[in-house]
């Protein structure tokens, strides 16, 4: 019965795998989601700066004043989503490296796990045809006394 003798590591590269698997997918949620602040920040921005052009329009400079402290903390804000997405896109290409990393050292030991049986079933080949040469020999030998 064939057992690869580094069965241990194997399952241990499948675990780490799984679990760098499991931390992208997380990654890619948290980065999707930096992505939609960035998309709504631009959005709400884009709906002050245009309250902001009205009420320069209607010459009511108090609501002016305050339109634009609105869209200047907008835009601030923005920029700090644009900030966190950039670092949070940076996080996901690094997780994407060490996943990679991880299915690489897993598909090695896959491949030395398939070489190693490959070894084991020519041994095994092997030693059945020396047990069949055997037989036939014992075979020849007792027709060649019988005889």
């Amino acid at each position: 019965m064939y057992q690869f003798p580094l069965q241990k590591v194997l399952e241990y590269r499948q675990h780490l795998e799984e679990k760098e698997q499991l931390r992208l997918a997380q990654v890619q949620l948290q980065t999707q989601q930096a992505r939609l602040n960035v998309v709504k920040a631009k959005e709400v921005l884009s709906q002050g700066q245009e309250a902001y052009s009205r009420c320069q329009v209607q010459l009511d400079v108090s609501e002016a004043l305050l339109a634009s402290e609105y869209v200047i903390y907008l835009e601030k804000r923005l920029q700090a989503y644009q900030e966190a997405l950039a670092k949070q896109e940076k996080r996901l290409q690094q997780q994407i490296k060490v996943t990679e990393k991880a299915m690489q050292e897993r598909k090695i030991m896959d491949k030395l796990r398939e070489k190693d049986f490959q070894r084991y079933q020519q041994e095994q080949a092997k030693i059945e045809q020396r047990h069949m040469d055997e037989a036939a020999r014992n075979v020849f030998l007792r027709q060649k006394h019988n005889e």
